[in-house]
């Protein structure tokens, strides 16, 4: 183990640091008003593509003609398809709470999120590093509600319920849910007791119900990433989505079984799915395949999981 001594750089430093590891530089200047506005850790995950291997380790050194545009719109190509899928997403999780709401109401009444009868007991899972935790969806969004009601004031309809209703406390399910996380939505339909109830929400998606609560677990995971401003492009999924092997009802990927899971690209496979219901008149895999032709000089298919027919697929046409 070392001691981290690394001095703090000036922009110009860090230019001419880039310089001497072999990047070909044309605008100091330039260069250096794009570090002033992304950082230099930033843009460092960016660089990795184009640095030299030794016996599998990535050197310092860059490889011949690389060039700061090169790197630079790298960048800009993630954050455009960061963009793109967060977009996306929205929709689709929109598409997922209205469901949530519409099923669960109809079944339990406008205040279900308050009934503790609907969901699992509290239970204690190990995780894979040795820690032992409770999973409680009950009180976990129960929380939040009380949380959200006492500090998110700009929202109107918690004012009229508040001003209008002095039962229950809780606003009904149409409003708390609105002012749930992704990750609630997540929680909520893996921690519904009874099979029936979270099978017509996954059914109205067309996915079995396993896999739909696996499928909500990844796409939070990315919204997370897109949130986050974080390097999404060629990422190796850490929450790796559950395998969908066919559909009788939408468009999916001809051979499931050769589909890298642990790839952007089956991501955006889901998306383009769940959309054929959440947003049938969605243009994603129209602008999807038209940011990948305008920096197809710049970006690996291959790192991003996508087959080398995948154009050929009936769901991207």
């Amino acid at each position: 183990m070392e001691v981290f001594n690394k001095p703090p750089l000036t922009y110009e430093q860090q230019v001419n640091l880039l310089l001497s590891r072999g990047l070909v530089i044309t605008d100091k200047k330039r260069t250096e008003k794009h570090l002033a506005n992304i950082s230099y850790y930033r843009l460092s995950a960016y660089m990795l593509p184009y640095k030299k291997k030794e016996s599998g380790i990535i050197l310092d050194t860059f490889k011949e003609g690389t060039t700061w545009n090169d790197i630079y719109s790298l960048y800009i190509f993630d954050r455009k398809l960061r963009l793109l899928v967060f977009d996306a997403i929205e929709r689709i999780e929109i598409a997922i709470r209205t469901q949530i709401i519409h099923q669960l109401s109809h079944k339990y009444g406008s205040h279900w999120q308050d009934n503790p009868h609907i969901f699992n007991p509290p239970k204690e899972v190990t995780l894979k590093d040795g820690r032992r935790i409770t999973i409680d969806v009950y009180n976990e969004i129960q929380s939040h509600i009380k949380e959200q009601l006492r500090n998110n004031r700009a929202e109107v309809f918690i004012q009229h319920y508040h001003n209008k209703y002095s039962d229950p406390v809780n606003p009904p399910s149409w409003m708390s849910v609105e002012i749930m996380y992704f990750n609630h939505l997540s929680k909520i339909c893996t921690g519904l007791k009874k099979r029936a109830d979270i099978n017509g929400i996954a059914s109205y998606f067309a996915i079995p119900p396993k896999t739909f609560c696996s499928w909500l677990h990844t796409i939070n995971y990315v919204r997370n990433i897109c949130a986050h401003h974080a390097r999404l492009w060629n990422r190796d999924m850490n929450i790796v989505p559950e395998k969908l092997l066919f559909s009788k009802q939408l468009l999916w990927i001809t051979n499931p079984n050769s589909a890298k899971r642990s790839k952007i690209y089956y991501v955006f496979c889901m998306i383009n799915y769940l959309l054929q219901i959440a947003n049938p008149t969605s243009q994603f895999k129209n602008k999807l395949k038209e940011l990948l032709t305008e920096y197809n000089n710049v970006i690996s298919l291959d790192a991003m999981g996508f087959p080398k027919d995948w154009k050929d697929e009936k769901m991207w046409q």
